[in-house]
């Protein structure tokens, strides 16, 4: 084997290796950036679950209820 067909089959597979490495890298970027807005959205449903949970507690309401029971006897 020639030490020019060495040569340039090294450099294709250098070439080719390069164009794999910058794929893989961009794959990762965007798999980042998808993965980042799928946290945002479950921190906003977290927020969201937990702003219910708070409404939604025995004492709140019966609360509520007695309040409306109570403001129908005004009447």
């Amino acid at each position: 084997m020639d030490v020019s067909t060495a040569i340039v089959l090294l450099t294709i597979n250098v070439i080719v290796l390069s164009i794999v490495i910058i794929a893989l890298i961009i794959v990762a970027i965007v798999l980042v950036a998808k993965l980042n807005k799928v946290a945002s959205n479950v921190q906003e449903t977290t927020a969201n679950v937990a702003n219910i949970t708070g409404w939604f507690t025995p004492s709140k309401v019966f609360g509520e209820i007695i309040n409306v029971i109570n403001s129908i006897k005004k009447k």
